[in-house]
Formats: C-alpha cells, structure tokens, sequence
C-alpha cells in the first residue's frame, strides 16, 4: 500500500492545515518529505491519525533523547505543572538545573534561559559583540544556527547561485537566505568552508582584529570535524582576541554530559544549548565563561547587554529538561546512546556496500545519515554532489514501511531497543532493493 492510501484522516486535515498553514507545515524547518499528522508519541515510536505505526528517528527534531513520554519526565512535568509553570521570578528548579548546566559544561560558569536554541545563538553572537566590541561573525558554510537576522545567512543556501557545488571555496561574503533580512546584514558575516583550516587562517590574518567571535556547530549538521578543527578554531580565535562560540544546540547532553566539549576536548568562550535542555519543552541557554558573563550583564558596564523573555527559565521546560539530563547520567546512558550509533550505522554500511553505488555514511554518537555520494563529505559544497533525488525515493519508501527519518540528521533515543534497530535494517534493505529495482540500477 501506498504512503497516500495510507494516510486519508491526515489528507483531509492537511487540506485544512494548507488554509490556515502557509507550505500547509508549522515550520519552514519542517525536514519531513511527506506531509503527516500526529496523534501521538510513546518511546521510540509515534503514531499518526490514520493509526499507523513509526519508529521515530524525528524525536521532536531532537528534544527527546528518552523517546516519547518518558514516564519520569512525565511525572516530574504533572508535578511542576500542579505548582505552576510561569512563576514570573526564580524557582528552585531553574536553580538547580543551571547549576547541572554549568557542573557538566565546564566551560560554562554562567547562563541565561532563553525559550529556544535561536533566542541562544542570538545572544551569544550579541554577548561576543560586546564583550570585544568588535562587529563581525566568522560562520561556517551550511551550518544552521536558527533563524536570526546574523544567523541565517549562508545556512540554506537557497538564494545561492547555481553550480556552487562545482567551486569548492566559497567567498567570504555570505548569501542571505530569506526574504526581509536587509543586504546590510550580509556585511557583518564572514564565510568560511568547515573543516578547512588553511582558509580560516587566511580569512583571519585579514579580518581577525574585527572579529568578534567564530561561531561553530561543533558537528556540522552530520559532519564530522576532521582531526583537531575544533581545537584549532579555539587557537586562531584567541590569536586574534575573537571569542568562540560553539552551538551545541543539538551536540548539548547528546555527546556526552559536557556534550560536544568534553567529547572533543575543548572549551568555548559562550556555548548555546538546546533541544534536550527543554526536555520537548520550549527552553535554550546561553553561557559562558565567568569573565565574559559578569562584564555583559553588568548593568553599570557600558558593554551591558539586555537580556529578557517572559519564558525564559520556565519551570516545566526546566524540569523536564533537568529530569532528562539527569537521567542520561544515572542511568550511564551514553554508552548505549553510541553503541545504538555505531550499530545502525555499521548496518547502513553494509546494506548500501551491497548495491555497488558509491555512498557515505555519516554520525557521531546517537546520529546517523546516508548519502549516495561518491566524495567524502567534509562541508557544505561537498555534501552538494550527493543524489538527492535517489535518497529521498528511500526515505519516502521508508515511510511507508513505518520508519519515520529525514535525509539529514536522525537521532536515536536511548529507548530505540536493538529490535528496533535491527528492524529499521531490514527494512533499509528492502526499500534500497525495491527503489534500485525502480530506478534500473541493479
């Protein structure tokens, strides 16, 4: 049965979404290929209008790294709401989850709350500005940081000119990605391709001085960072008096406790965090270093910056995020998390070895993707010779199969089961056969 006989209850209400939705979507982020409504969540699955059944690798886009419903964070979340959720000032909870915070983050001595990892990003790149009372941004290519003005801009790419692929340095010049982010805003960015050190270097011999802070995904999308990027990031940043900034929106408590830090054995000046902080509540952070906190929020400082937000701190976000973190360490739920990680993409490997095609297979820890490639993939440009058009076919049989994943990032839960591993193979090999078989190329 098709993906479209399948799904009548949740063609009637996309019918309904489209008039009041514009794309007939919530989110222009929105990765997933076809258009599916909701009923609800338990574990490492989710299930749609119509009734049918998904293994999830979604996860919320990312929150949910105990699955759907974690009865814990369910518990503790009825309990906060008994005793409200917006109290409008601190609460023991938003205390005792930023001292988690800044316990495994050990770069970050300090935090705000904010209500989502954009709000983060946002003013991290505000408390570089500040504290260097420098202008420009170093980003890297391809890399997502949320939707601000600063930060949305050289991500997508879709107002990029044709055959980018094919010139693999980019300019330093970003390209602006959405419509009402004015040309000015382009002047204060400077690109650089990930994992290439060498045009960092040249970049900054040039511009250091100006620079306010590198901003980083420490895992670029599925990328991984090559050698010691990251830490040499930190060096040529500081060579030039520049803050780094590291996005760990998604890497934040998915790596590691400390998250992609700790893995990789660096320190950034401000990190943004996200995602599992929330505990599929809306919820962000921005940190840092002592000597950079205590200066920018230092109302007498001529480098103050303003912060606010009714919800920031929101006690449900913040004991359901602080349940979650929690339970990742009693637990010793990483090594299972990596272990997940490695399995499926052990499995992945070996299906698509089979079909002779050239491909890659990519993710740190509990994350995967797959590429039909014939490249390694080391930024942005590079990704861009992958076939698109073959892996979405996959994806879209996947779906009809009940495996809920996108052609980007996929996250595991620490309750996928090996069951549901091994499940999600088989049918990752039955749908590479069938779309092989499809396309004439078996």
């Amino acid at each position: 049965m098709g993906l479209l006989e399948r799904l009548p209850e949740s063609m009637k209400q996309v019918s309904i979404a489209e008039k009041i939705f514009p794309e007939g979507r919530l989110s222009s982020a929105d990765m997933k290929k076809f258009p599916i409504v909701f009923k609800r969540g338990k574990g490492s699955r989710v299930y749609d209008i119509d009734g049918n059944e998904y293994i999830d690798y979604f996860l919320g886009n990312g929150p949910l790294i105990l699955g759907h419903c974690h009865p814990e964070v369910v518990s503790a979340v009825a309990e906060q709401i008994q005793n409200g959720s917006n109290l409008g000032g601190l609460t023991p909870i938003a205390i005792e989850f930023a001292q988690k915070i800044c316990e495994s983050v050990k770069s970050v001595d300090m935090l705000r709350y904010t209500s989502t990892g954009t709000e983060a990003v946002l003013y991290a790149i505000r408390i570089a500005r500040a504290y260097t009372g420098r202008r420009y941004l170093v980003r890297f290519e391809g890399a997502y940081h949320g939707h601000s003005d600063l930060a949305l801009l050289s991500s997508k790419l879709t107002k990029a000119k044709p055959g980018i692929k094919d010139v693999p340095i980019p300019d330093t010049r970003p390209y602006i990605d959405s419509a009402g982010i004015p040309e000015t805003t382009a002047d204060e960015v400077l690109v650089a391709p990930f994992n290439n050190l060498r045009r960092l270097e040249e970049i900054m011999e040039i511009h250091g001085k100006r620079v306010a802070a590198i901003l980083v995904e420490p895992i670029q999308r599925y990328i991984s960072p090559r050698d010691s990027f990251l830490k040499e990031v930190e060096r040529v940043a500081h060579q030039y008096g520049s803050l780094v900034i590291f996005d760990e929106i998604v890497t934040g408590f998915r790596l590691a406790p400390g998250g992609a830090q700790e893995f990789y054995g660096v320190e950034a000046d401000v990190t943004a965090l996200g995602k599992i902080t929330g505990g599929g509540y809306p919820h962000g952070v921005v940190g840092g270093k002592r000597k950079v906190m205590e200066v920018v929020f230092d109302p007498k400082s001529d480098r103050f910056v303003f912060h606010a937000g009714t919800f920031s701190g929101n006690a449900v976000a913040c004991v359901a995020g602080y349940k979650q973190v929690t339970i990742l360490e009693r637990d010793h739920l990483y090594s299972r998390l990596h272990h997940a990680g490695e399995r499926i993409r052990r499995g992945l490997d070996s299906v698509l070895a089979e079909t002779g095609l050239p491909y890659r297979v990519s993710g740190v820890g509990p994350m995967w993707h797959f590429a039909f490639i014939d490249k390694d993939i080391v930024d942005y440009r590079s990704s861009l010779h992958a076939n698109k058009a073959l892996a979405d076919k996959v994806i879209i049989k996947m779906y009809e199969r009940g495996v809920l994943c996108s052609g980007g990032r996929n996250y595991i839960s620490a309750v996928h089961s090996d069951g549901d591993l091994d499940q999600t193979l088989e049918i990752f090999q039955k749908v590479v056969e069938d779309v092989l078989r499809e396309e004439n190329l078996c």
